[in-house]
């Protein structure tokens, strides 16, 4: 696990990585642990938390760990570009379940890696929605990328 402190969300950013895909981000209000940062992902999450638009979608994501619906979803959001949300409900349009917004909302509240997976992008028709990391850090985060609710 290797971690670093994001200034302007006011967090410390855990990751774990194998030798080719992102098994976790993590955000502490606390430091985990004394880790070193050497991993290609630190180094571009901690340019995204300094405000720097940063792709990710060249990082392989572990994501055996999912039901197949999950997977879906989860491969979806990484689709969703910096700056833009999208609602709950056309993201389940997009893996072709419009009925099953709920369950993607769920699948969202699984992902174990926030940012590069940009779960903060899908947002309620009635405001900014919810976060498995807390509704305050997802407007951070939003704001981050010039988005304002």
């Amino acid at each position: 696990m290797e971690c670093f402190f994001a200034n302007k969300v006011k967090r410390w950013v855990a990751v774990k990585a194998g030798p080719v895909s992102i098994r976790s981000v993590k955000l502490f209000e606390q430091r985990p642990g004394d880790e070193r940062m050497t991993l290609p992902v630190t180094s571009d999450l901690q340019r995204y938390f300094m405000g720097e638009k940063v792709d990710f979608s060249s990082y392989d994501v572990d994501l055996s760990c999912f039901t197949p619906f999950q997977q879906e979803v989860l491969t979806a959001t990484r689709s969703i570009h910096w700056g833009t949300c999208i609602t709950y409900s056309q993201l389940a349009s997009m893996v072709g379940r419009p009925k099953a917004v709920r369950a993607v909302g769920n699948a969202l509240g699984s992902n174990r890696v926030p940012v590069i997976i940009p779960c903060h992008r899908i947002v309620s028709k009635h405001g900014p929605g919810g976060y498995s990391l807390g509704a305050g850090l997802k407007l951070e985060l939003l704001r981050l990328e010039s988005i304002e609710f």
